[in-house]
């Protein structure tokens, strides 16, 4: 089968949770602390198979103290769906969310959630806003928003329909060696654990691996996946292994680390300079992160966000520990937990 990744993002509040429930019959928010606080703070995913396709909804943290659990699955979103409640419309979290899985290169799919809250003229208006706002940003989308309620049901038929529409992007080869990036874990018995994540190239059967950063061999017990080995599909494996394993860390074959990354990076929300201290995210991993070299197009040592030819630089980033990372891999670089530089890897040494 087909196998589609979709995110389901958006601000803080705005019924993400409730929408994948709708869609799938599935409660996301499994932590008891989450259920306690209504917040979705880890990831999770939840599958439906719809004609000839497995379509992966993974249901990401709205707010802002837990985009860091945002950015380890939005790296492998195919589509977006983008929430935006009716009775408030777009809110910060839309466009930190628009741009992050934009950027990452998932297209999107608007939602305008909560329309039994409020008149019809105001859901238009929302609707409006949404399209503006994504065209302001130069987000892709793949319709007009789709107008529900997953409270009371109301356009889910719709909503199906859209999602049907949606097909599977290019992959990297098969044939390629593998690279799995780790979302989360979850320990078994003292020297097995089953990982779970998204294969990225390659392919993932069982058989020794080897897992990095940390110079880890795996023996790979058993896989499942919801759309074959392949890249693209989701998977948990279980792993046999002397040593800990942890989200960030991939599994894989030949995989290069470095705790150093030349870049091409945007700013989006920041301005920085040669000192500045931040958290980068690159495919499922974090790290605290300084720069320490920064060139702008226009010559100068400080990025600034929408200040043409100055907005733009090469950099050298300095991690406090190494990542997988290689050139062409797309990073995210938060300043206090809010989005600030949007970066494409030139390489992985000065």
């Amino acid at each position: 089968m087909n196998v589609v990744n979709v995110v389901v993002c958006g601000h803080f509040n705005h019924g993400k949770t409730t929408l994948v429930k709708a869609l799938t019959g599935e409660w996301l928010d499994r932590l008891p602390h989450e259920r306690e606080m209504g917040v979705t703070i880890e990831p999770a995913r939840a599958f439906l198979e719809f004609r000839d396709t497995t379509i992966s909804f993974v249901d990401v943290p709205g707010h802002r103290d837990y985009i860091r659990n945002m950015l380890a699955s939005a790296w492998s979103a195919d589509y977006a769906i983008l929430v935006v409640a009716a009775d408030e419309g777009p809110c910060p979290g839309t466009i930190d969310h628009a741009l992050v899985v934009s950027f990452y290169g998932a297209r999107v799919l608007p939602v305008v959630n909560k329309v039994d809250l409020v008149d019809r003229n105001r859901v238009s208006e929302v609707a409006d806003e949404v399209m503006d706002l994504l065209e302001l940003l130069g987000v892709e989308t793949v319709r007009e928003p789709v107008l529900v309620s997953a409270k009371t049901g109301e356009g889910a038929e719709e909503l199906l329909d859209a999602l049907a529409e949606l097909e599977e992007p290019p992959r990297p080869s098969e044939s390629d060696s593998l690279r799995a990036p780790v979302e989360s874990t979850r320990r078994v018995g003292k020297t097995t654990v089953d990982v779970f994540g998204v294969v990225d190239r390659g392919m993932l059967e069982e058989g020794w691996v080897e897992v990095q950063p940390g110079g880890l061999n795996a023996e790979v017990l058993e896989v499942e996946s919801a759309g074959g080995f392949r890249p693209g599909a989701p998977f948990r494996a279980r792993l046999k292994v002397e040593g800990s394993i942890t989200r960030g860390m991939c599994l894989g074959e030949g995989l290069s680390t470095s705790d150093g990354i030349r870049a091409e990076v945007l700013s989006i929300g920041a301005k920085v300079r040669p000192g500045t201290m931040g958290k980068v995210h690159v495919l499922s991993a974090a790290a605290n992160v300084e720069f320490v070299e920064v060139e702008t197009h226009a010559g100068t040592e400080v990025i600034r966000p929408y200040a043409e030819g100055h907005n733009v630089a090469h950099v050298f980033l300095e991690l406090d520990r190494e990542v997988v990372v290689e050139p062409g891999d797309r990073f995210l670089v938060t300043v206090g937990d809010e989005p600030a530089v949007l970066g494409v890897v030139e390489g992985a040494a000065r």
